[in-house]
């Protein structure tokens, strides 16, 4: 058995505070009348000892990332270079990287800018990351800390992992199950025929046992079903962002874009939200990077949700009380992998968000598509979803929210690679698509071409 060295971290429930040990998963707390979510509790005193405070933390984490300690494996994954800060003693022969994070930070050129009359704006290009998508970021994390258990704690029964999803969630849980087969299976529940075909037949690839349930409610009953199915199979850990580990590696998000920047704060981030894991992680990633004088102010937050599914808008709009969280039903968007009316993860945004300037925004099906088009000219290739956090981004701007000169960065959170059937129809089909770029057949001649273009 592997020895069971302390770690520097553990979980503890947002709601009522009970802390508890890491000898095993907990997904919800499990006092009497409490059942709140959990996020993962470090000893931050420990981590400012070891990594420094201020322009000495932004060297300590620097050095990792830009220097011979970046070919180290796990260090050299852009998850794992800020083990020190986000798992706190975790050991590194538990670690399971596939050089995730580092992704690219794009500058929307300045000809774009002007015509949509925005200062300097980024996007963070998740879909760089090994599967696709910022998923990524989080499932290593999670599968680590499953291969942690399985190691140390061999009376657990731990076989494998287990997940609900859109599409991104299934593709990373799959990958990172497969580069561990011979420790991990993976069982997926996707909702049938409301995934794309290219995010489906991701996880059929990477040999994960892919089921397709037809449910009224799409990906959130799936999400109903995992959680009752897992909760009487715990062999098999639930990788959902309910998992407080999930969150714990897509903080990086966050503490890289700032490390991108040099350290220099942007005003904006502008975000998709689903499930609102990748929402909670943002937060949780600049609150701590702030704490540890990494930045030395809080960004605004621009949240965008697909007005099929805009319960968080909602809930902004009706004075963010309790009794203004009302679910919708499930309806069809483009931008499915964010297409959640009950995130599982908005307890933890509701305790979060009031320590930032957060604007909510919902964007129609149009809106969305011809964002992430209006951009993709520029020779970047987005998802859907990331269209929900440009049209947050553009509806801010127009209302004098964002101001001319305010610098945005945009978490594009998957390969537009994705979503191709998509992107086809908006191009050739659509109507009224606002960027559409139709495709012409010629002839098989030089003149026919030439014709052609001359009508362009």
């Amino acid at each position: 058995m592997a020895d069971k060295a302390p770690v520097e971290y553990h979980l503890k429930c947002i709601a009522c505070g009970t802390e508890y040990p890491t000898d095993r998963f907990t997904y919800t707390c499990t006092q009497s009348g409490c059942g709140g979510l959990l996020l993962v509790d470090r000893d931050e005193e420990a981590v400012a000892a070891h990594v420094g405070h201020g322009r000495a933390a932004q060297i300590y984490f620097d050095q990792i990332r830009w220097s011979e300690i970046a070919r180290q494996y796990p260090t050299g994954s852009g998850v794992f270079g800020w083990k020190d800060l986000i798992l706190p003693g975790f050991p590194d022969e538990a670690c399971m990287a596939m050089y995730e994070g580092c992704t690219d930070l794009f500058e929307v050129p300045g000809w774009l800018r002007k015509e949509l009359g925005l200062g300097p704006t980024f996007l963070k290009l998740e879909g760089q990351n090994p599967s696709g998508s910022f998923k990524d970021r989080g499932m290593s994390v999670a599968v680590s800390e499953t291969l942690r258990l399985q190691m140390n704690y061999p009376d657990l029964g731990i076989t494998g992992v287990c997940c609900a999803s859109t599409g991104d969630t299934s593709a990373a849980a799959a990958a990172y199950a497969a580069y561990s087969r011979d420790r991990l299976e993976c069982v997926i529940l996707v909702p049938h025929k409301k995934i794309s075909v290219a995010q489906l037949t991701q996880a059929l690839k990477f040999g994960a046992q892919v089921i397709a349930v037809d449910h009224p409610d799409g990906f959130d009953g799936c999400m109903r079903i995992i959680q009752e199915f897992s909760a009487t199979h715990p062999e098999l850990v639930l990788v959902n962002s309910k998992n407080a580990y999930r969150v714990a590696g897509q903080e990086t998000i966050g503490l890289e874009l700032c490390q991108d920047l040099h350290w220099n704060t942007p005003d904006w981030v502008s975000i998709p939200v689903g499930n609102a894991g990748n929402l909670t992680a943002l937060l949780i990633g600049l609150k701590r990077a702030y704490r540890h004088g990494l930045i030395d102010r809080l960004p605004g937050i621009l949240v965008g949700q697909a007005q099929v599914c805009d319960t968080m808008v909602r809930w902004d709009e009706g004075g963010r009380t309790p009794e203004a969280y009302q679910p919708g039903k499930h309806q069809t968007s483009v931008a499915s992998a964010a297409n959640i009316c009950d995130p599982v993860s908005f307890p933890r945004v509701a305790k979060l968000i009031g320590e930032f300037d957060a604007k909510f925004y919902r964007a129609s099906e149009d809106e969305i598509q011809d964002a992430q088009m209006a951009i993709s000219r520029s020779g970047v290739d987005i998802c859907p979803q990331t269209g929900i956090a440009l049209s947050a981004l553009f509806q801010a701007r127009a209302s004098g929210v964002v101001k001319e000169g305010d610098h945005s960065v945009v978490i594009s959170t998957a390969t537009g690679l994705k979503f191709s059937e998509s992107t086809a129809y908006y191009h050739d089909e659509k109507p009224n698509a606002r960027y559409a770029n139709k495709f012409h057949v010629a002839s098989g001649s030089v003149e026919a071409v030439e014709d052609v273009l001359k009508d362009w």
